[in-house]
């Protein structure tokens, strides 16, 4: 028993005090969460949870062994998932601390030894992320995933990455593509503490979905000191005034549900940070069970300070032709802006870029120089390979670039549309990226990603009740000559004189007559008096009448002839 007591006594200072293990990965793990009124009201909350490692390996403490055995299996050198539902308004919401695109999408930079095994490494990448995720990404192969040229750059230390053999990048996304319990679930048992401990007990299914936009992220780089993991969920509530909070309500019990947050022991470092005066000010995370909604500062208007702006959106009528519209446009008032546009479309959207027109508003505004200098245009084949477009653009200050082209509409095969092919089908967002090199802002990303929104077009659908009408006509048909047919197949056929009129006359006065007789017989008496009766068909006396004439001193037979005197 002494033995038990000191063997658990040793078993958490093994677990987590200083040991060789320890010493020789140092792993380490953060968690942040960062609130943030929008200048439209709305409440913003961006939670990020940071793993470091030295390198991947099986036997990891922190790092989860799941996600580490895909990566290492498919030599990844950086990684970029998102899964998101909505869309973010950054005309009313400014730019987001980590931008995402609707649906899910998958960046991968990895070795292979050359173009064929790289796509049979990408097919493999995609499928397991598929099981890890709960998300259907393993319909991302060569066909619905494209190979860029100048976009997607590696986040990560480039100095890092393996080059024994060539590096290959491969990106794909699923527009359709929903966020739901059945994902989150899998993204937060990537979590050293799971839902149980630290700021991921915050999240609730029914708080987290909820929302106007929840997007989740699983980032994998390389730095000059390892590998790095950040799981991030950028959520947006609605605003307290339309939600009427008060002021003196638990903040976490109005916003995220009644629940208590205990403290994750193998986090180093846990971050609360509020946006105050255009910047985050760290407070100290304790308080986070007892803030207030009146702590949280409250947006303003004049806190938007937009950049960038893209629009997506399609016009033209008809459903055959269609035109393309994108717009760009740029807030500032004295930098020009170096913009890298990429469009990918599906091989049915075909596109026509001789027809391509750029335009700048307001007129008399000119570029610094002429778009395209950065081009590159894949075209695609038939339900193999994708359109995509790589453009780079210099947008005046205070001026908004018009591009637009025009597409066809291409007609499917019955088999290819999906079960609900009245609703339409989804062309992914356009990809904008702003380079910010020469920016004295060494914080900030050197390129900020920016998305469109994601646009449903409606193809040429052909009718497909006419199946089912077809089934039933035919089945009716078939019903109605089978009648006809069986009887002539199975019966014979007699010949009968045909009657003349006055065997017809007969016949209906013997009819009548047939008729009146039987009436006759109907209406005859057929039951006799009691007198009149045969003595067979008299009615019995019951027993106990004849017990009580017996007991008066008569006997059946005079009480039956007293009856008969009386009458």
């Amino acid at each position: 028993m002494l033995y038990t007591f000191l063997l658990f006594l040793l078993i958490p200072t093994s677990s987590y005090g200083i040991t060789d293990d320890e010493e020789e990965y140092k792993d380490s793990y953060k968690e942040s969460l960062k609130i943030k009124t929008l200048p439209s009201g709305h409440l913003y909350t961006y939670l990020e949870f940071t793993i470091n490692a030295t390198h991947l390996s099986n036997h990891t403490r922190y790092f989860p062994r799941a996600l580490s055995e895909i990566l290492e299996q498919h030599s990844i050198q950086e990684l970029h998932f998102a899964l998101t539902q909505g869309h973010w308004r950054v005309e009313s919401w400014g730019d987001p601390i980590l931008p995402a695109p609707g649906g899910a999408q998958v960046i991968a930079w990895f070795i292979a030894q050359d173009n064929e095994s790289a796509s049979h490494n990408w097919k493999g990448l995609t499928s397991r992320l598929s099981g890890l995720t709960c998300a259907s990404l393993n319909f991302l192969d060569d066909r619905n995933s494209i190979v860029p040229k100048f976009g997607y750059r590696p986040t990560g230390s480039k100095s890092e990455f393996d080059t024994s053999f060539p590096l290959f990048v491969r990106v794909g996304s699923l527009p359709k593509e929903n966020f739901c319990t059945e994902n989150l679930t899998p993204w937060t048992k990537l979590l050293p503490c799971g839902v149980s401990r630290g700021l991921a007990s915050l999240l609730r299914s029914k708080q987290v979905f909820n929302t106007h936009y929840h997007s989740a992220g699983i980032q994998f780089t390389k730095t000059k000191t390892g590998v790095e993991l950040k799981l991030t969920l950028s959520l947006v509530f609605d605003s307290p005034k339309q939600a009427n909070f008060r002021p003196n309500e638990n903040f976490v019990r109005r916003t995220f549900g009644p629940v208590a947050i205990f403290p994750c022991q193998p986090s180093s470092k846990t971050s609360l940070e509020l946006w105050k005066n255009n910047s985050w000010t760290e407070i100290d995370h304790t308080s986070l069970n007892s803030l207030k909604v009146s702590d949280i500062p409250i947006g303003q208007l004049s806190d938007l300070k937009l950049v960038f702006t893209p629009m997506k959106y399609l016009g033209g009528f008809g459903q055959e032709y269609g035109e393309m519209i994108v717009e760009m446009t740029n807030h500032l008032d004295d930098r020009h802006l170096p913009i890298l546009y990429i469009e990918v479309l599906p091989w049915y959207i075909r596109p026509y870029l001789h027809t391509m027109k750029i335009e700048v508003k307001p007129e008399g505004l000119k570029m610094l120089s002429e778009p395209g200098q950065l081009f590159h245009y894949t075209p695609g084949r038939d339900r193999e390979v994708l359109h995509k477009l790589e453009m780079d653009f210099q947008l005046p200050p205070k001026s908004t670039v018009r591009v637009s082209f025009m597409v066809e509409k291409r007609h499917l095969r019955w088999d290819e549309y999906p079960p609900d092919a009245n609703h339409g089908f989804y062309l992914e967002s356009s990809h904008f990226e702003l380079n910010k090199t020469d920016s004295a802002d060494d914080s900030q990303p050197s390129t900020i990603y920016y998305y469109s929104r994601k646009l449903l077009v409606n193809l040429s659908t052909p009718d497909f009740s006419m199946p089912y009408n077809v089934i039933c006509l035919t089945c009716t048909v078939v019903a109605l000559a089978f009648g006809p047919l069986h009887n002539i197949t199975t019966k014979s056929l007699r010949l009968t004189p045909m009657p003349t009129k006055k065997a017809k006359f007969v016949q209906f006065w013997n009819k009548l007559i047939r008729r009146k007789t039987a009436s006759d017989e109907v209406i005859e008496p057929q039951i006799l008096n009691q007198t009149e009766r045969p003595e067979t068909e008299r009615e019995p006396i019951p027993e106990s009448d004849t017990q009580n004439n017996t007991s008066n001193g008569m006997s059946p037979i005079s009480s039956t002839s007293s009856g008969c005197v009386k009458k």
